[in-house]
């Protein structure tokens, strides 16, 4: 038939292929970390469902039949498998949901147990039956009536069937409880998943009582029902993955969004202090060089911090708030500005007492004080009317971070700041060396 997908080499190889790398990709954090429970569960369970679907196409259950010299011996062989898969998720979503206590070990030991003996189970019948004629494509209708036969495949789908009805219970209990987004993504992968292995069931079951009444409905059974496992066991590994692996990616991403912002206020302090070595080799990941980064901005505001003044801040927050800039824009400008002729008045020739040159109290450049807070009873000094340079567009989640929102003003406000950074050398009667 055209739409056999179950009959296809594509439809298994490719999810094998998948579920394979990932659990390489697992290994070397399961060397390491072999004790977390959950790093177990979640290889235990890529490694089977990698087997698994390397097993199923109709010429590798044939090689299996061959090498073991048992007919039908691959159906025992991925039956088995797909019961220590089942168990494998009930035990994930067991160990993810709930903390480290003695009911959970309790009830992860029982899962095995019961899983345990339903592999042993699926052994016993199947040595017990009568199973000469190799059936790789319809092995659970042909043996329909076949005394053991019949037990076996009752035995695999009605196990399967409950394990994604108890798992589905699980998994709907704590979707009302999470809150993480990545966490709500990998609960409604699953509950999809186990959604598709009930039609899986329900079409294998329907098949096989038709069997017994004397009808023919093998194709639920050959072409319907195997499309769906695969769907299945395909969701379910991606819903662990995406519910482990989402946080992470998130994380490390909202560390190279931090990077790159802050990377303006850092060339900014290049002018100031001299690069430090960059991260290298296999420690350079995205949280040292933000570290990195974030150290050598705060060397470049140690040695600025002499010369910043809260009333020059004050000042040029108040002309980008009358340019009509947002508060956390305003705060960046007049960040950028108190650094950037702080940084003027560190380059100038002849420098004496650092602190005297503005005669203020360093403040650091995170703090923007009111109008009346920044120098009690000073009249701040004339100075030209803003302008409202044109600026290109921010990203729309600037965040408030001060540090980031001076590295933004530098990035997408420069003309404003350069602005304003001239008004401040000319109102402070300073000297310009930029």
């Amino acid at each position: 038939m055209r739409w056999d997908l179950a009959g296809s080499f594509t439809a298994y190889a490719v999810p094998a292929a998948l579920l394979a790398v990932a659990f390489v990709i697992k290994l070397p954090l399961l060397r390491r970390a072999w004790q977390d429970p959950i790093l177990r569960a979640t290889a235990l369970l890529l490694g089977i469902g990698a087997v698994v679907f390397a097993s199923l196409p109709p010429g590798n259950l044939h090689r299996i039949n061959e090498i073991t010299g048992i007919p039908n011996f691959a159906g025992l062989w991925v039956y088995s498998l797909l019961t220590a898969y089942c168990g494998a998720c009930l035990w994930l979503i067991i160990t993810w949901r709930e903390p480290p206590s003695a009911v959970r070990r309790r009830r992860t030991r029982t899962v095995w147990m019961v899983y345990s003996a339903i592999i042993l189970g699926l052994w016993t019948t199947f040595l017990l039956g009568d199973h000469q004629v190799e059936r790789l494509r319809d092995l659970d209708t042909y043996y329909a009536n076949t005394p053991w036969m019949r037990e076996f495949a009752l035995l695999y789908l009605v196990a399967h069937m409950v394990s994604a009805v108890v798992a589905a219970g699980i998994l709907w209990a704590w979707f009302k409880e999470v809150e993480d987004t990545w966490l709500r993504r990998a609960v409604v992968f699953l509950q999809v998943a186990y959604a598709l292995g009930l039609i899986f069931d329900v079409a294998k079951l329907a098949a096989i009582g038709a069997r017994w009444s004397g009808r023919d409905w093998d194709w639920l059974s050959t072409y319907v029902a195997p499309p769906f496992a695969i769907a299945e066991a395909g969701l379910v590994a991606v819903g662990f993955i995406a519910g482990q692996a989402g946080p992470v990616v998130e994380e490390r991403r909202a560390l190279v969004r931090t990077h790159r912002r802050l990377k303006p206020l850092w060339q900014a302090m290049l002018t100031v202090t001299p690069p430090s070595a960059p991260a290298t080799g296999r420690v350079s990941g995205a949280a040292l060089r933000l570290e990195l980064r974030r150290a050598a901005i705060n060397d470049g505001l140690l040695k600025l911090s002499p010369h910043l003044n809260p009333t020059r801040r004050h000042r040029a927050h108040q002309s980008a708030t009358a340019a009509g800039f947002p508060d956390s824009a305003a705060r960046g400008i007049a960040g950028a500005v108190d650094i950037l002729v702080a940084a003027e008045i560190l380059r100038a020739p002849g420098v004496g007492d650092e602190a005297s040159v503005t005669g203020h109290e360093p403040v650091p450049v995170g703090r923007f004080e009111s109008a009346d807070s920044a120098q009690p009873g000073a009249v701040p000094a004339p100075r030209p009317e803003p302008t409202r340079a044109p600026r290109p567009e921010p990203p729309t989640d600037v965040p408030d971070s001060e540090l980031e929102c001076v590295a933004l003003a530098l990035r997408y406000h420069s003309s404003v700041v350069e602005t304003f950074r001239r008004e401040a050398v000319v109102t402070e009667g300073l000297t310009s060396y930029a």
